[in-house]
């Protein structure tokens, strides 16, 4: 296949996996109509065959009691006897002897190994004239000896019998099932097919490769809610690194990603500001942005986080922040209030500005004189601000206060958007006055090997849970 189209290093086996048991039933399905419909044609088209068959001793009328002789003499009478048996002289007179039309039947006749046993089958589908073709063929050939020799003899050491069943006996139970199991099969093969040919990022590799830009971080698949009562109260509402449950390795995912965050505010010390962003809809940007923001409080940093999201809010609900207590972001940016009523204090020990609901035409106020205020004050009280916005394919926000940050960087969820998509976001962000870090791997799920062992490990599922609906 093309390198264009198929990369070896994005196939992602999980994923193929995945797709199998997500599309179970119609598998099921297909193999179901293979068995049904296959069953359905080999029962209609069965036409059993019946085989009788008949043995002779040949040996001329003078026998010289000569083993040799005898076998050579059968030999050539059976060479001959072949050839009579395909010439229209003999199957007229078996027509005419079995009182039929057509003669639809398989005449053989042959030389047992090393004996002057001469062994007579017929096969046809009914039974009953494969049984007389042997007699009528015995019977006959004295009539036809002059095709022959008149010195043979044949005497019947077995004589035929009417078959009672077929030789091909009807298995279409066995031979449905086996068709059955290939459809399904070739099923699998295709969805695999379509799996591999999707153009999403599937791997670690690809997105380096494939993307032509930096890997900043892997978040691997976190499962929210791992036990019945969890998924029964919905306990946890948001996988933040705060929680006491989370894994250490999607706490480490972040410290690992705040690390690299901080290495590029040393060397500049003056650039503080990121601005977290993605392609589509349920990437996990917003998660994504939050636990950065934690991770850098974590360490002692003032963290400010602007949800720049106002069409669809979500920190709020991550952080179960009730609206009320809130002031919207808009009366910030319309002048309504004062930045210090509009940022939120929370527990967690990041400062907020939020939007308590959705808005339109937010794109005006990304635009505006305001928002650019708002992100240069921020960046004076904080050690580090974080704009979570919203998805790049959808609205031009985003685009619109890229260049009033420092730094970026695009959320890029396993196997979702499209390479191309992903590419022109990635073009947009380095083509911008902010430094591109990079792109951040989300709900990453793989099978792992252990290097210990050198088997597979049990699947690890840790996922970021998703609110930008």
């Amino acid at each position: 296949m093309n390198r264009k189209f198929v990369n070896i290093r994005n196939i992602d086996l999980l994923g193929i996996v995945r797709n199998w048991l997500r599309n179970w039933w119609i598998i099921l399905i297909v193999a179901g109509m293979g068995i049904m419909i296959s069953h359905a044609y080999i029962s209609n088209s069965y036409v059993p065959e019946y085989t009788s068959s008949g043995i002779y001793v040949v040996t001329p009328k003078q026998s010289t009691g000569y083993v040799y002789t005898n076998k050579k003499f059968a030999e050539g009478v059976v060479t001959v006897l072949q050839n009579l048996m395909n010439s229209d002289i003999m199957k007229n007179k078996l027509k005419k002897e079995l009182h039929i039309s057509n003669l639809d039947a398989t005449m053989d006749i042959s030389l047992i190994e090393e004996t002057n046993l001469m062994k007579v089958s017929v096969t046809s589908k009914d039974p009953v004239i494969s049984f007389k073709a042997i007699g009528a063929i015995m019977e006959n050939y004295a009539d036809l000896s002059e095709y022959l020799t008149s010195d043979a003899v044949f005497d019947a050491l077995e004589t035929p019998v009417v078959a009672t069943h077929a030789d091909n006996v009807l298995m279409p139970r066995n031979k449905s099932l086996l068709i059955g199991f290939l459809c399904g099969l070739m099923t699998m093969l295709v969805f695999a097919a379509i799996n591999i040919m999707r153009r999403t990022i599937k791997t670690e590799a690809a997105v380096e490769e494939q993307l032509n830009t930096t890997l900043l971080g892997t978040i691997y698949y976190e499962q929210k809610n791992r036990t019945m009562k969890s998924k029964i109260v919905q306990s946890i509402k948001a996988l933040l690194i705060t929680s006491p449950v989370i894994t250490t390795k999607f706490i480490e995912a972040f410290n690992n990603i705040r690390i690299k965050i901080e290495y590029e505010h040393d060397r500049r010390p003056e650039k503080n500001t990121i601005l977290v962003s993605s392609v589509c809809e349920n990437e996990g940007k917003s998660t994504v942005a939050l636990n950065i923001a934690l991770s850098l409080q974590k360490e002692g940093k003032k963290v400010i986080v602007i949800d720049a999201d106002m069409r669809n809010p979500a920190m709020y609900k991550m952080l179960d922040i009730p609206p009320k207590n809130m002031v919207d972001v808009t009366k910030l940016l319309q002048g309504k209030c004062g930045l210090d009523e509009a940022i939120y204090h929370d527990r967690t020990g990041i400062n907020l500005i939020m939007s308590s609901k959705g808005h339109t035409g937010t794109y005006e106020y990304m635009k505006s004189g305001a928002m650019q205020d708002l992100i240069h004050k921020c960046s004076q009280m904080a050690d580090y601000v974080i704009v979570d916005t919203p998805p790049m394919s959808l609205v031009a926000d985003a685009e619109a206060i890229i260049d009033l940050v420092d730094f970026s960087l695009l959320v890029v969820r396993q196997d979702v958007s499209h390479i191309n998509e992903i590419r022109n976001c990635v073009n947009l962000m380095n083509d911008s006055n902010s430094n591109f870090l990079g792109c951040v791997l989300n709900a990453y799920r793989v099978f792992k090997i252990n290097d210990r062992n050198s088997v597979y490990n049990i699947l690890e599922e840790r996922e970021v849970e998703v609110y930008d609906e």
